[in-house]
């Protein structure tokens, strides 16, 4: 039998021509892993123009000091895009639910000289699609509880509305939590 240093052997079970693709194989398995975990990283902690937004300890972070309100998750906190608006970023983030109300979001714009943030609003979904246009964030989510309904979500100059509503998205008492959504 033939010995091959630093490569997979061939056996009875693997023989030769298999032996290179388990390899590749157990090499390509790695790789992904080694992905998820980057991602999940990148979820936690992401860059904005105006400095690093992060999550530690179950508070979000703007260039290391605690935001407040403090916005606090329902079973934890995911950083889930980053938008340029005009001269400020726009962080969405999510507060990680459950099987009945999967997310929620808050609004969270960061600048050169300050930070504010929205409470948490959303349709349960955990799909929602971002997009700015001038001064306007505008999240576009489907219902969870009822089957093809869309809403649409604006957030400007700190305020929120849903189809045209305006909602109140004002943190009391320190803390802006989460809640089952608005749908």
């Amino acid at each position: 039998m033939t010995h091959f240093p630093h490569r997979a052997r061939p056996s009875r079970i693997f023989p030769r021509s298999l032996a290179g693709g388990m390899l590749a194989l157990g090499l390509v398995a790695a790789t992904g892993l080694a992905t998820g975990t980057a991602h999940a990283q990148q979820a936690r902690q992401v860059q904005t123009r105006f400095g690093t937004v992060a999550i530690r300890n179950d508070r979000i972070t703007w260039r290391g000091h605690v935001v407040h309100p403090t916005l606090a998750g329902n079973s934890g906190l995911m950083l889930a895009q980053v938008l340029p608006m005009g001269d400020s970023d726009i962080v969405l983030v999510q507060s990680i639910g459950g099987s009945l109300c999967p997310a929620t979001y808050a609004v969270m714009q960061v600048s050169g000289k300050k930070e504010r943030h929205t409470n948490f609003f959303g349709t349960c979904s955990d799909t929602p699609r971002a997009s700015v246009q001038g001064d306007t964030l505008t999240i576009r989510m489907p219902s969870v509880h009822h089957d093809g309904m869309q809403h649409t979500y604006t957030y400007h100059a700190g305020l929120v509305s849903k189809d045209g509503v305006l909602l109140n998205s004002q943190c009391t008492k320190g803390t802006c939590e989460n809640y089952f959504g608005d749908d």
